[in-house]
């Protein structure tokens, strides 16, 4: 029997690499949903190719026009607010949630509560309300599997039965496009140059988060609550390389860890298969090529948004997630060149200091601290005063 794939942000860079990867094994998968937020025409091309049986389109503009277009007269075509949870009506085993940024988290929570096991590529959610969705998980005895090749490599080395002997765990960062450049290098530089990562192929936002090495940030408080492990047991190394994907450390001094090439589609197809393993099309490693490999501690002066994000774990509560709006705000501002690089950092750490952190207890908590965190970031970005 087939395994019913819905994909959350099926035109991305991680939505077009599963439906690669499902184009490969089309006796083991099928499409059962796709969703997008304003990319009709690629869309189209995988209507055509995939044969969903329902598509969710969330910008109204795009929506007509698909709509316009769409000759498959099966093809169920929503949007609105309730469209993630429309879209699930129709029974999936498992939904990629690859909605970059906080956008991500309704269609996660919408998932969860249907029951649906999730592979996660969207961080923001659990940095948003990581114990909320950890817990919904567990009621729902559904399986939060990560995407990001980091955690992913945890969850194939970190053995659960020994969780309680683990002495640390090792995130590797490659550093990014700007590894070799100084702090005074980084001051006009454009979006064009900092969406160029040396390893990876990703989307802008993730892209910019790589050279304020803020995505290594995310990962860090998304390996807290998807592992149950204290950040003070986390550590983040430097790899430019970007071969070893993660490292677990056990108290007898063992230490285990995923290689690989940098390819998404090998998490993805590691989620997609789980518990098993399928056939993927991506370059071997060759060791004899790679020859060395080299590890180095990551400096806070130049990448303070990873700073900033331990601290965010520190504070605890709303943290996180105010940490997470403003990067979204800062980023965004950065993209349409409305403020410079190093900006970034200095607007998440102001707005961290000006908001108030509290408890989060619901979505509702969750997406009040967000609207709120964006203004005071908007606002800070208004007055200069950063």
């Amino acid at each position: 029997m087939k395994k019913r794939i819905t994909i959350f942000g099926s035109t991305g860079s991680i939505g077009e690499s599963t439906l690669d990867i499902i184009n490969s094994h089309p006796d083991k998968y099928e499409v059962i949903g796709l969703s997008v937020n304003s990319n009709y025409e690629k869309l189209l091309l995988q209507v055509k190719r995939f044969k969903p049986k329902i598509v969710s389109i969330r910008n109204p503009d795009s929506f007509k026009k698909f709509k316009d277009l769409n000759t498959d007269k099966n093809l169920k075509i929503i949007n609105g607010s309730t469209s993630y949870e429309e879209i699930l009506d129709f029974s999936t085993d498992l939904v990629m949630a690859a909605i970059s940024g906080s956008a991500g988290l309704i269609p996660v929570i919408s998932a969860l509560k249907k029951g649906v096991s999730i592979a996660l590529a969207n961080k923001e959610s659990l940095v948003c309300s990581g114990s909320l969705i950890t817990s919904l998980a567990k009621s729902k005895n559904v399986d939060i599997l990560p995407v990001d090749s980091e955690h992913n490599a945890i969850y194939q080395v970190l053995d659960v039965k020994n969780k309680s002997k683990i002495s640390r765990l090792i995130l590797t960062a490659s550093g990014g496009p700007f590894l070799n450049k100084k702090i005074d290098d980084l001051k006009n530089i454009s979006p064009d140059e900092a969406i160029k990562h040396p390893n990876w192929s990703m989307g802008k936002k993730i892209s910019i988060d790589s050279a304020t090495m803020m995505n290594k940030g995310l990962e860090l408080i998304e390996a807290c609550y998807l592992f149950g492990i204290s950040e003070k047991k986390i550590e983040v190394v430097i790899h430019p390389e970007s071969i070893i994907h993660s490292c677990v450390e056990y108290m007898d001094g063992s230490m285990l860890s995923q290689m690989g090439t940098p390819d998404m589609r090998t998490p993805i197809s590691f989620t997609l298969a789980y518990p098993e393993r399928i056939k993927t099309n991506v370059k071997r490693l060759n060791l004899h090529e790679i020859q060395k490999l080299t590890f180095f501690k990551p400096d806070f002066k130049k990448y303070p948004c990873l700073e900033l994000a331990y601290h965010a774990l520190e504070l605890g509560k709303s943290a996180p997630t105010i940490l997470n709006a403003a990067n979204e705000i800062a980023v965004d501002k950065f993209l349409k060149e409305q403020i410079q690089f190093l900006s970034i950092s200095k607007i998440v750490e102001k707005t961290l200091n000006k908001s108030s952190i509290s408890f989060i207890n619901s979505i509702k908590d969750v997406i009040e601290v967000d609207n709120e965190s964006r203004k005071i970031a908007l606002n800070i970005i208004k007055e200069g005063s950063y």
